[in-house]
């Protein structure tokens, strides 16, 4: 029997107001774009390593933080093999006496997933999770360990030549610890079992989108038009350049720095009880390189320079 031990990176909406995500939803959170693994025979030698690449089909444009910590380009994607394709390789090198294995519970659920999406045919071998036998081998129950961790726990030092979050280097890190564990066998009692992955629920910061407001003046003056959580994790960004008209709302540019540019966009009404309401809406770009970012900032201070001119003229 072979263990095969497996590391995967996916890419994510750039917005879940996005047409790409408006088009799949919950179905398919995360898309495959790196499968990287490497196989161990029963006596954990290191015995073959697997990397593919995978274009995706759905979400098209590489999320900005998932460029940023793997590296992956566009251009590494162009001419990648789509992902039944690249799961047809990799079920051809992994063989039929193996199992797999993953550090902690996130490869697994987002594999299914992207199994389950695109209606895949094979089944694979069974896996299982390195990550809680470490835990068990700690007698520390109460807490997951990190990859890291565990590399410095066994004195495993991480080199140049496998960079971290390429996955068949994670991979190839994993085996390294694997091989430390007194027992290869031990691992088949931790049994994988994927969780249904959504939408991570909305901060409390994401749901306070609508503010009771003296006058639109005054709403434009205040903390919460200056002062808008990034429409992802709910972080706070800074409105620097100010609001413009933009399709009959007024409209400004804020920036995260895990997920990159926004827009910031006020709609103004009143209630039942003629209260004036100022609900504000965000929506990551769905551009975000750094020079678009620049230039994008550089315009929208010379709309709201010239808006302002035109105001004191009217």
């Amino acid at each position: 029997m072979h263990y095969v031990v497996i590391d995967l990176e996916w890419n994510q909406p750039l917005s879940y107001m996005s047409s790409a995500y408006r088009k799949v939803g919950d179905r398919l959170i995360f898309e495959l774009i790196q499968i990287g693994a490497v196989k161990l025979d029963e006596k954990r030698r290191l015995v073959g390593s697997f990397s593919c690449l995978v274009t995706p089909e759905h979400y098209l444009k590489l999320h900005p933080r998932i460029r940023r910590i793997t590296g992956i380009t566009q251009e590494d994607l162009a001419d990648a093999p789509r992902f039944l394709e690249a799961l047809d390789e990799f079920v051809r090198w992994c063989g039929e006496d193996c199992v797999l294995l993953t550090w902690g519970s996130d490869d697994v659920s987002v594999f299914q997933q992207n199994l389950d999406f695109f209606k895949a045919e094979h089944k694979l071998p069974p896996f299982y999770d390195l990550q809680r036998l470490y835990v068990a081998l700690l007698e520390d129950n109460k807490e997951k360990k990190g990859l890291q961790a565990a590399l410095a726990h066994f004195g495993i030092v991480p080199t140049d030549e496998h960079p971290f979050h390429n996955a068949v280097d994670d991979a190839y890190y994993t085996a390294l610890v694997f091989q430390r564990f007194p027992d290869a066998q031990a691992v088949l009692q931790y049994p994988q079992t994927p969780r249904a992955l959504g939408r991570a629920k909305p901060t409390p910061r994401e749901q306070a989108q609508a503010v009771t407001v003296r006058s639109e003046r005054a709403f434009f003056s205040s903390a919460a038009a200056k002062s808008v959580p990034c429409p992802i994790c709910g972080r706070k960004g800074e409105v620097n350049e100010g609001y413009v008209p933009q399709r009959g709302l007024p409209t400004a540019l804020a920036d995260c720095p895990d997920h990159g540019l926004y827009f910031v966009s006020v709609r103004f009404e009143r209630d039942q009880d003629n209260k004036l309401i100022a609900h504000r809406m965000t929506a990551l770009s769905d551009e975000q390189s750094p020079a678009y970012v620049k230039t994008k900032h550089l315009q929208w201070a010379q709309k709201v320079k010239n808006h302002q001119a035109q105001e004191d003229s009217a």
